[in-house]
This record gives C-alpha cells, sequence and structure tokens, in this order.
C-alpha cells in the first residue's frame, strides 16, 4: 500500500469497560483503541421507505494499513461521525484491512 493513499485520518473505537454500577454490573463506553491513517471512498447510499417516512444510509469503505485486532465489534470515528463496522477484509496477505461501514443515525 502507497503511503500517499493514506490521507485521512480516523480513530478505532471499541467497548471499555470502565467500571461497575451499584449492582455490580459492568459500565461499558466507546473508548479510542487507535488513531490511524487511512483512504475512504464512498460507496452509494441508499434510501427506502419505512415507518411512513424516507430513511437514508451514508456507506463508506476505508482501507488501513493492516491490524488483525479489527473485528466488526468496533466502531470508527471520522469526519465527525460514528460509523459502524459491517465487514473487515484482509488484502494482500497481511498488507491492508479493507472494511465496509455504515453511518450511525444517532
Amino acid at each position: 500500500m502507497r503511503a500517499g493513499k493514506l490521507d485521512r485520518r480516523l480513530r478505532i473505537l471499541r467497548q471499555i469497560e470502565t467500571g461497575r454500577d451499584g449492582l455490580n454490573q459492568p459500565i461499558i463506553e466507546w473508548g479510542p483503541v487507535a488513531r490511524v491513517w487511512a483512504q475512504a471512498r464512498p460507496n452509494r447510499g441508499a434510501e427506502r421507505f419505512e415507518a411512513q417516512q424516507v430513511t437514508g444510509t451514508a456507506m463508506m469503505t476505508f482501507h488501513i494499513r493492516y491490524r488483525a485486532d479489527l473485528t466488526v465489534k468496533d466502531r470508527i470515528d471520522y469526519d465527525g461521525k460514528v460509523w459502524d463496522i459491517n465487514d473487515v477484509r484482509e488484502l494482500g496477505r497481511g498488507v491492508v484491512s479493507e472494511f465496509d461501514c455504515v453511518a450511525r443515525a444517532d
């Protein structure tokens, strides 16, 4: 992978246990795991009629240097939005991690 194509910064977020509540249940928050350079490629979004209103989704594909710990349980913070990871693929025998994301509505 050519470093010149990695021209965007993003943060990988993961659920982290930050403590326990009064009932000894874990308190889970999303915390940063890493800040990495990436290539962002917008995909075609989608619109559909749902619950008597039109809803849309923004989709994006990212390329980063290979990370073995990246899973669909993680999230991405990019361009002021939080993105859910739908799919993670390895390209080039551990050279690049490619993953598809959908922007969160909240």
